[in-house]
C-alpha cells in the first residue's frame, strides 16, 4: 500500500490558530502544549509473579510501578499506575517497536497488551498558575504538598475522563502537569482550558502539524520532562 499520502492528524490541529493571550496583569500563567504522536500502550499482568515484573523490567528498559497512583520514568518512556495490574506506558514514536517487544517478552506469561496510540493524545500544561486552571474543573487536590512529582491520578477535568500526572518542575516555581485523554474528548478539553486560563493569560503551542505516516517520520520526539 502506498502511504506516501497518508497523515498522521493531530486531534488538536485546529487549536493551533488560537492566539496565545496576556492576563489583566500583563503576564501569561501558563503553557498549552501537544505530546502528539506517542505511542500509547496498555498493559495488564500478574503483579505478583516476579518473572513477570523483570521480564516487563527488561523489555521496557524501567520498571512498571506498583504503589498505587505513581509513574516511573526513564530516558523517554513513561510508565502509569492505573490499577492493581494495569498500566499506561507512553513513550514517543521512536519506540513503535513496544508493542512487539512487550509480547514478545511475556511470551508464556498470563497477560495482555494492547495498541491504544490512535485513540489518545496528550495535553501538557505548564506554568507558575498551571495549577489554579486545572482547579477550576477538577475536584482532586493538586497542591504540591499532596500531589507531588511522580504521582499520577484518574480523574474528571471539565467533565472530561483524564489520566493526570505531575511531572518535574524546572526550580523556579513553574510546575508541569500531562493530561491523557481521549482523542474524542481532546477538542473539548482544550477549549475548556483556553477559557478557564484567559484571566490569567496563556501561550498556545497546540495543535502538531500533520506527520506522514512512513517509518522517516518515526523519530518525532516528544518534549521530555525537565
Amino acid at each position: 500500500v502506498d502511504q506516501s499520502n497518508i497523515f498522521k492528524v493531530s486531534p488538536l490541529i485546529d487549536h493551533a490558530d488560537v492566539s496565545s493571550q496576556i492576563g489583566v496583569d500583563g503576564r501569561s500563567g501558563v503553557i498549552f502544549e501537544e505530546l502528539a504522536f506517542c505511542v500509547h500502550l496498555n498493559l495488564r499482568c500478574d503483579p505478583s509473579d516476579s518473572q513477570t515484573l523483570t521480564a516487563a523490567s527488561t523489555a521496557l528498559g524501567v520498571g512498571l510501578p506498583l504503589v498505587p497512583n505513581t509513574f516511573h520514568e526513564a530516558s523517554d518512556i513513561r510508565i502509569h499506575w492505573l490499577g492493581p495490574d494495569e498500566w499506561l506506558v507512553l513513550a514517543p514514536m521512536t519506540h513503535i517497536h513496544l508493542f512487539k517487544k512487550i509480547n514478545s517478552a511475556w511470551t508464556g506469561f498470563h497477560h495482555s497488551v494492547t495498541d491504544i496510540t490512535g485513540g489518545q493524545t496528550v495535553v501538557r500544561i505548564e506554568g507558575e498558575r498551571a495549577r489554579e486552571v486545572l482547579n477550576q474543573g477538577c475536584t482532586l487536590d493538586l497542591h504540591q504538598r499532596v500531589f507531588k512529582v511522580g504521582q499520577c491520578a484518574q480523574s474528571l477535568l471539565a467533565h472530561v475522563p483524564v489520566l493526570i500526572s505531575r511531572c518535574t518542575d524546572n526550580g523556579n516555581g513553574t510546575c508541569r502537569f500531562d493530561l491523557v485523554v481521549r482523542r474524542s474528548y481532546a477538542d473539548h478539553l482544550v477549549r475548556w482550558l483556553v477559557d478557564a486560563a484567559r484571566e490569567i493569560g496563556f501561550v498556545n503551542r497546540l495543535g502538531s502539524p500533520r506527520q506522514r505516516t512512513s517509518p522517516t517520520n518515526r523519530s518525532q520526539m516528544w518534549p521530555a520532562s525537565k
